[in-house]
């Protein structure tokens, strides 16, 4: 089959979409389909990585907008695509080529899928990969969508959580397809990151620096405790518009810290294997998780918070931990446990590692192909 993605954001543009769609590209292909991507241009990151994402078969257009981290946009960074003529661009690449199937990623708004949805003529899927804090902006998005909604024919959620914030607003039942890892990639990884010794517990988190994904209070579960204060050193990856804010609430409460800044791609692996903990403190707003997969195919026990994308990844006791929501004092606690506990860690690890080889691409693209097949 020839299958077009369409996106906002794509490699090198740092994001779990981005990296969903990259990985059901390459998934795909060995599966023998001819796989476009639609996408826009980003002008950040290396040479080398607009290098490594060069591809015949990714079409970018516009240019990417970054909207900052508001409530009514999830409290988080919004990526949109930019272009006078944008309209007029997607309607020539579509009357220019013929696919089976086009499958939209995050459908049903003024943005590049969105455009996409009303000229294409072809079977369409979509895969929502949202959940939202606050007001569900669908709600009013379903009266001036509604005719193109119709024009889906499969809808796929990446968790009950991103069905939850759609299917009773347009009135599909659909299904779960959860977000998949490149396993091997993550589980083979021998080189770490982090090469200086130490003696202290690397306790990590990994995201964008935005009050979405709860930073601060990882910070403030580290200062409450003498014992977490004088044997953890906390390994920050990721950017964004809270960092000074951070680095000095890190400074003032006394514990040891590191800020790596953005991690490239490849390096990620290499990121987990440099960790003792990964914790993952965010407030809402996360529909899957696919961090926790990564670290659990990494053999890095995890922590996060008890929301319920996380809930979904997590089983509690089996093969990761669960605090209460913002509460520094039940994370403070929780990380005490687990790195007093050896044995305790090494269940987590273990029973993590059978868990996330269920998440492997190979089987993900299979199902997803299952629904390109039922449509097309």
């Amino acid at each position: 089959m020839k299958i077009l993605q369409v996106s906002d954001s794509y490699l090198p543009f740092p994001g779990g979409v981005a990296e969903h769609i990259y990985n059901l590209k390459k998934a795909l292909e060995k599966r023998g389909h001819d796989v476009w991507v639609l996408t826009t241009q980003y002008y950040g990151g290396t040479r080398e990585d607009k290098d490594e994402y060069r591809d015949e078969r990714v079409i970018r257009i516009g240019k990417v907008v970054v909207l900052p981290p508001l409530k009514m946009f999830n409290a988080t960074q919004l990526t949109v695509t930019f272009d006078p003529l944008l309209h007029l661009h997607v309607r020539d690449f579509i009357r220019r080529n013929r696919f089976d199937v086009v499958h939209l990623h995050g459908p049903l708004a003024p943005n590049l899928p969105g455009i996409v949805s009303h000229y294409s003529p072809y079977p369409q899927v979509a895969t929502f990969h949202t959940a939202f804090i606050g007001f569900n902006w669908n709600k009013i998005g379903k009266f001036l969508f509604c005719r193109d909604s119709r024009k889906i024919r499969k809808y796929i959620f990446v968790s009950r959580v991103a069905k939850e914030a759609i299917y009773h607003v347009y009135r599909s039942t659909g299904i779960i397809i959860p977000n998949g890892i490149d396993f091997e990639r993550f589980y083979k990884q021998k080189e770490k990151l982090i090469k200086d010794q130490t003696d202290k517990i690397r306790v990590a988190f990994l995201s964008r620096l935005e009050p979405r994904k709860g930073l601060d209070i990882l910070i403030k579960a580290l200062a409450i405790s003498d014992f977490l204060r004088n044997n953890v050193e906390l390994i920050v990856g990721g950017d964004g518009p809270l960092r000074k804010k951070y680095e000095f609430m890190a400074r003032a409460s006394g514990i040891k810290f590191k800020f790596l800044g953005q991690i490239e791609r490849g390096k990620v692996p290499a990121f987990y294997k440099s960790l003792d903990v990964f914790v993952a403190p965010s407030r809402g707003g996360e529909s899957f998780g696919m961090v926790l997969l990564e670290a659990m195919a990494s053999g890095v026990p995890v922590i996060a918070s008890n929301i319920p994308g996380y809930m979904e990844v997590i089983k509690e006791g089996f093969n990761g931990i669960l605090f209460e929501n913002e509460s520094p004092e039940y994370l403070s606690r929780k990380l005490m446990f687990l790195i007093r506990d050896n044995a305790m860690r090494n269940s987590l690890v273990n029973n993590a590692l059978r868990f996330a080889r269920k998440y492997d691409w190979e089987i993900i693209a299979e199902r997803i192909e299952k629904v390109y097949l039922e449509v097309a």
